[in-house]
């Protein structure tokens, strides 16, 4: 039986992703709203919401991924309220439940905070930033969605997740396995990945606009900013004759996992690097075309 891979567009994804941003600020200097917009968006912020946020940065990253298994199962497809309030009816055996479902551990106190801390700091964050912000996420996603679901039908799914991710090779071992593709909008150009027992989400990042004519293509600008640095370019270089794992990768480079991750994102969206999954080790290649297509947009832009 061949991968199953599913597109599920929802603005659910975008209130855990962009909470979630906020509070721990991971990946903050590599997506493109970048840190001024977690600064613009808590000067806007009542004093009892930031408090809240500050409690829940000390909090474990993995309870977002209760989270995701949630909204996997959510009841409405779009309707965020109805979400919260799934949320805040579920039961302890209902998370039990779902989180065997979907392998994860069952910890009480994770369970607690979601219904005491989480639901109601993200009914603030819908009502105060979401919903008011939409006209700047909702039609992005939506479209990038309607592309995807248009390439279904002229793709088969490993090359869907590839074109979706920007160079996500996807060959996990389990036939039966399901990948559910979900653009995001506030982590472009980041990719993030929540791997389940029988399912892996996969939030990718939804296309995002060229810019004006007056300007270069924020595709090339990404391209020659991310040659601008000696580790990435000794990244490059280092995988340029066969594939390498991460962590071979990370000894290679002598360098701390979260330093290489952020090479790696910035290689990933540029389009210079290929990274194959196969639901337990990433092995990161040099894309070819990637070389070539630095060489082709800037004569393009140069010479219109």
């Amino acid at each position: 039986m061949a991968l199953q891979v599913r597109i599920d567009c929802s603005p659910v994804y975008e209130l855990i992703s962009s909470y979630m941003l906020f509070v721990h600020r991971k990946w903050i200097r590599n997506v493109d709203l970048g840190v001024s917009w977690s600064e613009h968006v808590e000067q806007t912020m009542p004093e009892a919401f930031t408090s809240t946020a500050a409690v829940l940065k000390q909090a474990s990253i993995h309870i977002f991924d209760l989270l995701y298994a949630a909204a996997l199962e959510r009841q409405h497809p779009h309707d965020i309220p109805v979400f919260l309030d799934q949320l805040e009816e579920m039961s302890e055996a209902d998370w039990k439940c779902l989180l065997r479902s979907y392998g994860q551990p069952f910890r009480k106190k994770h369970v607690t905070m979601i219904k005491e801390l989480f639901v109601p700091a993200l009914r603030m964050w819908n009502e105060l930033y979401l919903e008011p912000s939409s006209t700047n996420w909702e039609s992005p996603i939506l479209e990038d969605a309607n592309e995807k679901l248009k390439l279904m039908y002229k793709m088969n799914p490993r090359e869907l997740i590839e074109v979706a991710t920007n160079g996500v090779i996807f060959n996990h071992p389990d036939p039966h396995h399901e990948v559910v593709l979900a653009p995001l909008w506030h982590y472009r150009p980041i990719n993030m990945t929540c791997a389940f027992e029988k399912t892996t989400l996969i939030l990718y990042a939804a296309h995002a606009d060229e810019s004006d004519e007056a300007g270069p293509p924020l595709s090339l600008t990404r391209m020659i900013s991310a040659l601008s640095n000696e580790v990435r370019l000794q990244i490059l270089r280092s995988i340029a004759d066969e594939p390498l794992t991460f962590s071979q990768l990370t000894a290679h480079l002598n360098l701390g996992k979260n330093a290489v991750k952020h090479h790696l994102a910035i290689l990933r969206a540029a389009g210079y690097i290929q990274t194959y999954w196969n639901g337990e080790v990433e092995k990161i290649a040099l894309r070819q075309e990637g070389l070539s297509d630095l060489s082709l947009f800037l004569e393009n832009y140069v010479r219109p």
